[in-house]
């Protein structure tokens, strides 16, 4: 069995501490590092590649969310969580649209903690139970609007467009799996938005999973 490499970025030691404990005697997963800050990660990432960054929001220098956009761009095959203490709208939607696929409250407890890191590595969403609430309340009213998709809504082309965008991907990475040019995507997209009234792509990403097309 492939063992899932992790490395985290927090400016808290009592942190990195916490989750290297959660992940003593674990073969599932591994910890292979840590760092405080941008620079320590990106000096870390040209010798190892982890398949998830854990990533505070608040860090000394670049911010988590501008961290994760570098990452994203630089890095594509890693996956990105953020583990953080702040629980509001803003942050969230920030994160989502950073690239991240899942945002973990920093205190989530042990077994959710290894909930969630399973079904990212299965290329799912997740976020934590402390996130749910604050990820659908905003929506909710605007969702309801269109709490179903039907075929004579959505084409199944524009419905395997909204799963892979809350899967992560980028324009160019949909492009090359379905096989059509980025700018068929951006026209997709701009359809569904349309279609659904929605105005984002973190829209679309809470709408995939209040619907079902992908999972917290």
């Amino acid at each position: 069995m492939k063992t899932t490499k992790l490395y985290i970025v927090d400016d808290h030691k009592i942190v990195i501490d916490g989750i290297s404990s959660f992940l003593l005697g674990n073969t599932k997963f591994e910890l292979i590092g840590s760092a405080i800050s941008a620079q320590e990660l990106f000096a870390n990432l040209k010798k190892q590649t982890p398949d998830i960054l854990l990533l505070d929001i608040k860090l000394p220098g670049l911010s988590g969310i501008q961290i994760a956009k570098i990452v994203t761009k630089e890095y594509p095959n890693i996956k990105i969580v953020f583990l953080s203490a702040n629980l509001d709208e803003e942050s969230l939607n920030d994160a989502i649209s950073a690239g991240g696929v899942g945002y973990f409250s920093k205190d989530i407890d042990e077994e959710e903690f290894f909930i969630g890191l399973e079904k990212i590595t299965i290329g799912e969403n997740y976020f934590s139970k402390g996130i749910q609430p604050i990820l659908f309340g905003s929506f909710s009213k605007q969702a309801n609007k269109t709490s179903e998709y039907k075929d004579e809504i959505l084409s199944d082309r524009e419905i395997e467009v909204i799963k892979l965008f809350a899967d992560g991907l980028s324009f160019k990475e949909i492009a090359q799996k379905l096989n059509i040019s980025t700018r068929t995507v951006e026209s997709h997209k701009k359809n569904i938005l349309s279609k659904l009234n929605l105005k984002t792509t973190v829209d679309l990403v809470k709408y995939a999973i209040l619907n079902g097309l992908t999972s917290i």
